[in-house]
């Protein structure tokens, strides 16, 4: 909360706003946030014309009074040519505590003040938002708190929150999650073809927030990677898969158990010995498992480990090329990797009605073939869809057509 009976410098335009935001954002952090609040009067054009500009003027400085006085010691108050307020207000705890402060700017600014001998409501909007970052610039953290309160104008409400807000609450929740292992794991089986026999599973995160919300792993996993909580999912992820995995295996020694590796995953210098780690707890061969990793993290993130998958796959840890065909590079990689398996990119599955998808289908699983590798066609969820996988002679599959993603205890159950 705003400590009351505080001061603060008030300075005059978009220079000032900058230079005080470039020294604070410095200080910034996940635990010390720095926030902007943007001030507009929603009745300042029409006082003016009723009362003219210096009865506005004096009910501006009685404003800007009551905003200095609700200020900490290190916040800043600073007006713009357009007559908006902004404040800065270092070492914010989180969004809860810059909304609070605009709580409390608004209640001081809704009450009548007097401007030139009249008593007049300016009625305040306030756009909010929060860097928890030096990354970000002046520049950013400005237009997020315009947009916030455009958006707050636009519905009639005194305090607008920048969309950042929805996102910062998710990672928190997410970091919650993580902590209290509130996530869960689904399998979906990858079969032979054209037998259809299971010979593994990928374990996939399904997490429901607090409220009963679904979030898509497109969504909560490209999080977890921005707000530095890939390591932390891709622990979660290997020791629950490799735990839950046991009793499958211990009924079937040859199938394998597939778990997917995000790109951030390679700044973990470690990887390898984090994932052989976790095998010798579980008790587990290196053959049950397999690592899949996307052609976009082959092409762009291994390379700053390079030696992980080669020491994974030398201890007889699969690995796998996920979402072939969205990398749009070269295929010089390909002779260097040691990966066994390409997945083919579900878009070229589900497009091969179209001659063309259809040919891209042939050519990778003919293209695996050359370099001794096998073919997995993912997202098979039609018969005419299996028929163009088997036409282009895909050894492995997995898709809606032979099963959803259930938890492990209904695969041991059937």
């Amino acid at each position: 909360m705003i400590s009351p009976n505080s001061s603060s410098d008030a300075a005059q335009g978009w220079s000032a706003l900058h230079a005080a935001a470039a020294a604070r954002l410095r200080e910034a952090s996940s635990t010390s946030a720095l926030g902007l609040l943007t001030v507009h009067f929603r009745q300042r054009l029409a006082l003016a014309a009723a009362h003219g500009q210096p009865t506005l003027d004096a009910a501006f400085a009685a404003a800007e009074a009551r905003m200095v006085a609700v200020l900490r010691p290190g916040d800043h108050l600073l007006r713009s040519g357009f007559g908006d307020y902004h404040l800065l207000l270092p070492r914010l705890l989180g969004m809860g505590h810059a909304e609070l402060a605009a709580q409390r700017v608004v209640r001081e600014l809704e009450a009548a003040i007097e401007g030139d001998g009249r008593h007049l409501h300016l009625l305040p909007t306030i756009g909010v938002a929060l860097a928890h970052a030096p990354s970000e610039s002046c520049e950013s953290l400005q237009r997020r708190a315009g947009a916030a309160l455009v958006q707050a104008l636009r519905l009639g409400r005194a305090i607008g929150i920048a969309p950042a807000y929805a996102e910062d609450a998710m990672v928190t929740e997410l970091r919650d999650a993580l902590s209290r292992n509130a996530l869960d794991l689904v399998y979906q089986p990858i079969v032979t073809l054209p037998e259809r026999q299971v010979v593994g599973y990928e374990a996939l995160a399904r997490w429901r927030r607090g409220d009963g919300e679904r979030v898509a792993p497109s969504v909560f996993i490209p999080l977890a990677e921005d707000a530095g909580l890939a390591a932390d999912l891709t622990r979660w992820t290997l020791q629950v898969a490799l735990r839950e995995f046991v009793p499958m295996h211990r009924r079937h020694p040859s199938r394998y158990c597939a778990i997917n590796l995000s790109a951030r995953a390679f700044d973990n210098p470690a990887l390898a010995d984090q994932i052989l780690g976790a095998l010798e707890i579980w008790g587990l061969p290196p053959s049950s498992l397999m690592v899949e990793v996307t052609e976009t993290a082959v092409l762009h993130d291994v390379g700053r480990n390079p030696h992980a998958l080669q020491r994974l796959a030398d201890c007889g840890v699969r690995l796998a090329i996920d979402d072939f065909g969205q990398g749009y590079s070269s295929l010089a990689y390909l002779q260097h990797l040691p990966a066994a398996i390409i997945k083919i990119d579900q878009g070229f599955v589900a497009d091969a009605a179209n001659p063309r998808a259809r040919a891209l289908l042939d050519a990778i699983s003919g293209l695996a073939h050359r370099l001794d590798m096998r073919a997995v066609a993912e997202g098979v969820e039609t018969e005419d869809m299996l028929g163009a996988v088997l036409d282009a002679g895909c050894d492995f599959a997995q898709g809606y057509l032979f099963a959803r993603p259930a938890p492990m205890a209904d695969w041991l159950a059937t």
